[in-house]
């Protein structure tokens, strides 16, 4: 069986990473605000650099993060991602606004997805099979048990990973990719990371 690599682009796309905290920046190339929703400051995407990241407790707390994304989405490329639990309201409004939706859990996702990137295991392969049929297209048919464990022994000595996506195809498609490769695409100018206090968040 023969993967290529993945090499479009996933901003303005709704993206689920299943089961880690890592952020495919190498398909996120041409964002201009990061936004980061989280229920833990001691987590390891704190490690990457965000121009907001909030950790809402409060129903006044989830309407000023609505508040801030639907302004700086009017004039700018924002990626919002998120790893907790959110209203369903914040659902309905984040699927409207023009931005990148990335989710950041195990759990099944809250939005239909474009592309969902995961560990090369069975329980992935078991995860590629479930995905909903959309945009004209059926479901995913993955390859045998045998098939798919060569594939991911393959994969993963040569320090790559696997995606589902549908981008710039005509059905459910699975690729490789280098998580390093992600790890190390960083922005040539220095970011300004925030972490919004409860005290910042009343004044909006």
């Amino acid at each position: 069986m023969e993967v290529q690599g993945f090499g479009g682009s996933l901003v303005g796309k709704t993206i689920w990473v299943h089961g880690e905290e890592w952020i495919p920046w190498e398909f996120l190339q041409k964002i201009a605000c990061r936004f980061l929703i989280h229920d833990s400051t001691t987590s390891l995407l704190f490690t990457d650099t965000w121009d907001y990241a909030i950790v809402p407790r409060t129903a006044k707390d989830w309407s000023c993060v609505a508040t801030i994304l639907k302004a700086i989405s009017a004039s700018s490329s924002v990626l919002v991602a998120w790893t907790i639990s959110v209203p369903p309201n914040f659902v309905r409004f984040v699927e409207q606004l023009p931005v990148t939706r990335l989710m950041l859990s195990s759990e099944e996702p809250v939005l239909p997805v474009d592309a969902v990137f995961g560990t090369p295991t069975a329980a992935f392969r078991g995860l590629c099979e479930r995905m909903p049929p959309c945009r004209n297209h059926g479901t995913y048919t993955p390859p045998s048990s045998d098939a798919w464990g060569d594939l991911t022994r393959t994969l993963s000595e040569g320090g790559m990973s696997v995606m589902l996506t549908d981008v710039g195809e005509s059905a459910w498609t699975l690729f490789w990719y280098k998580p390093s490769d992600s790890r190390d695409a960083t922005d040539a100018k220095e970011r300004a990371s925030m972490l919004l206090s409860a005290a910042q968040r009343a004044l909006c």
